[in-house]
């Protein structure tokens, strides 16, 4: 057993849903990655991060988001 401590990253890309105020993670949702291979973990503030398409996950409403770190 090793005596080494660990710690662990936890990130999450949250937002809140502009129909029925359901808040949730972006990363959760079944296709996020989809065609975003170039895409880099908290990257913000870049034309590829902005107007992202978001599906909220209880009502199925799509809108769109710009990416904050």
């Amino acid at each position: 057993m090793s005596d080494q401590l660990t710690a662990t990253w936890s990130i999450s890309l949250d937002t809140e849903c502009p129909e029925c105020g359901e808040e949730f993670d972006m990363l959760c949702t079944p296709d996020f990655w989809e065609g975003k291979s170039s895409w880099q973990l908290c990257e913000h503030g870049t034309e590829k991060t902005k107007g992202v398409d978001a599906l909220c996950p209880k009502c199925d409403h799509e809108f769109k988001v710009d990416l904050e770190y």
